[in-house]
């Protein structure tokens, strides 16, 4: 079987789907009998976008399209360039008035898969391109949805809904990373073939972690009882303005606590002046970090929050439940469906206080998590995918 693998994204900029789909792919990897390429769309600013952005020093335009190959934990991406242009992005960003950004530009990639058995695409480019393969070449393609692909874009975008549909009823089979977003996509269209399929932990989490959680903590100068965290991009689809919120009710209830903040974002600056504004004094930021960087601190946890909008299945909850370190978060996505009902709240007015009571409660009675349920484990996650894989190359061989 030989499968192609179309995914979104920067080898440089690691983080959340580009992470999950980095974790499937190396478990197909090691099947027998099965081989697999891996593309990567990546995307370089056009002249006058790096001009209202003022990048003077990004990559080398004409050195990109023809960069080939990444390679990352033995994974090789194979980069797919096209050209980030700023008309683009005022339409389909700004003006919700097209669907794709870049389209124009997939119908270039067409021939590079028409030697393949099948398929398996993770983003809404991707999975263009994998329609007008199987239109050319009748080459099969599934999909896998994510998160803001069915949550949020086609319901802001009207010609994004439409390339949705199009591509769930033309998909030979579609995944979703979590049962409620395969409801979710109901709304769009009940046709095509759907389930859901989740992913496991990092490899990194099946391990035991390097360092223990004191050395972690006096690595990090933190000499509280109690550390509750965050991590994950500092945007808006994540919530993180009501962190500061939370965080003063805990302190109100438990005072030897202290928090620390992981990651970057359009929002980090506001986040830290309202932290500031509530004098919030404990509160450790650590930017960005490494995937590699993320268990260390995991680990050093007694609590991690999740207060999303909008998710997926986000993969920090797999992580954290794999270290033992308990989950409260949001009512939404299929955060209930790793981390239990009973951790998970609604998104009204008594959010903040739900929430908070939840996160007292489990650090004053040493809560510890359940397991992970055996839906989240790789050797299912991968008995499902290629159970499906098998049945789609059958009947293209039938017919």
């Amino acid at each position: 079987m030989k499968i192609a693998i179309l995914s979104t994204g920067s080898t440089n900029n690691r983080k959340g789907v580009f992470n999950s789909v980095h974790g499937r792919i190396k478990h197909l990897k090691a099947l027998e009998d099965v081989e697999v390429d891996v593309y990567l769309i990546q995307h370089y600013d056009s002249w006058l976008f790096r001009l209202v952005r003022k990048r003077f020093k990004p990559i080398d335009t004409k050195r990109a399209p023809k960069e080939g190959i990444t390679t990352i934990d033995g994974v090789s991406y194979r980069n797919l360039w096209v050209e980030h242009k700023m008309i683009d992005y005022i339409l389909s960003k700004k003006l919700k008035l097209k669907d794709i950004s870049c389209k124009s530009q997939l119908g270039q990639f067409v021939d590079l898969f028409k030697d393949y058995d099948l398929l398996s695409v993770h983003a809404l480019p991707d999975k263009y391109i994998a329609y007008l393969v199987k239109q050319k070449y009748g080459i099969p393609f599934v999909t896998t949805w994510h998160g803001s692909d069915i949550n949020v874009w086609p319901f802001v975008n009207k010609e994004g809904f439409k390339t949705t549909k199009l591509i769930i009823e033309n998909a030979d089979f579609n995944f979703f990373v979590s049962r409620r977003l395969m409801h979710t996509s109901d709304k769009i269209t009940k046709k095509g073939k759907k389930d859901y399929l989740y992913s496991g932990p990092a490899d990194i989490y099946l391990n035991p972690p390097q360092h223990s959680k004191e050395y972690i903590r006096n690595e990090l100068n933190i000499s509280t009882k109690y550390l509750v965290g965050f991590i994950g991009n500092i945007v808006s689809i994540k919530n993180v303005m009501v962190l500061p919120d939370i965080f003063r009710i805990i302190l109100n209830k438990i005072h030897d606590v202290s928090f620390i903040i992981v990651g970057d974002g359009k929002l980090l600056d506001k986040l830290k002046v309202k932290i500031l504004k509530y004098k919030i004094q404990n509160v450790k930021f650590t930017g960005k970090l490494d995937p590699e960087q993320i268990p260390d601190i995991m680990n050093s946890l007694d609590l991690l929050l999740l207060p999303s909008l909008n998710e997926g299945l986000p993969l920090v909850t797999l992580e954290a439940l794999s270290y033992g370190v308990p989950v409260v978060g949001s009512n939404v996505g299929g955060i209930s469906e790793s981390i239990g009902e009973e951790n998970c709240f609604n998104l009204d007015d008594d959010f903040l206080k739900n929430i908070s009571t939840r996160a007292i409660e489990i650090l004053e009675n040493g809560e510890k998590p359940k397991q992970l349920s055996k839906e989240f484990l790789w050797e299912t996650t991968l008995e499902k995918e290629m159970s499906v894989y098998k049945k789609v190359l059958q009947k293209e061989q039938s017919i």
